[in-house]
């Protein structure tokens, strides 16, 4: 089968999905769940965690499959809303410091590093860079935010200053590190830099 017959073929059965066939979900199913767990294993490294994130990809997938009509390439938009579930994952897992501390400190265990991981690892290290550019207060904030999970009313409390300069503050820090990491962009890993600097 050449390329523009498959690629038919695969709007057919996204099609016959996006009209309640159930017959064509478990086939998306079969054929792309290998894949998506393969490319999601990739960032996360922990297969247990990977499976529950790709059976609720293709239980959102159904759930919306109403979209799926609309789609052009139904494929791309698959991986999409992979990626997008990953990078759900890991921001709530910045909200969770010693979880964060956990998967981390396993990933440094590990004997076998992927690129993806060892591109994690390096963007951790690029963070920390970035955050010494910071002034003191700009640091403080961040870290009191994105580290301890602290909301902004929180922050200004502790701090003894203006919830708006919390704010200010807090979107003038993560606009100079995402300068900062921008500058370094051969070799960052974009899931850790959408997932740290998102205000």
């Amino acid at each position: 089968m050449n390329i523009e017959a498959k690629n038919r073929e695969e709007l057919m059965i996204f099609k016959e999905l996006s009209l309640g066939s159930e017959k064509a979900f478990s086939v998306i199913y079969t054929h792309y769940s290998p894949k998506i767990f393969t490319f999601v294993d990739r960032i996360l490294g922990f297969p247990d965690i990977t499976d529950d994130l790709v059976q609720d990809i293709f239980i959102d997938l159904w759930q919306k499959r109403d979209y799926l009509k609309d789609i052009e390439n139904p494929k791309a938009y698959l991986f999409r809303m992979a990626s997008n579930k990953v990078l759900d994952y890991q921001k709530r897992l910045t909200t969770r410091k010693p979880i964060l501390d956990f998967v981390i400190s396993q990933q440094a265990t590990m004997g076998s590093w992927s690129e993806e991981r060892v591109l994690y690892k390096e963007t951790l290290i690029l963070l920390g860079q970035a955050l010494n550019t910071l002034s003191p207060q700009k640091k403080v904030i961040y870290e009191l935010s994105r580290n301890e999970g602290l909301s902004h009313d929180e922050i200004a409390e502790k701090l003894n200053i203006a919830k708006s300069t919390v704010a200010n503050q807090l979107v003038s820090a993560l606009k100079q590190i995402r300068h900062y990491l921008e500058k370094h962009m051969d070799f960052f890993s974009f899931a850790i830099f959408y997932l740290l600097t998102q205000s």
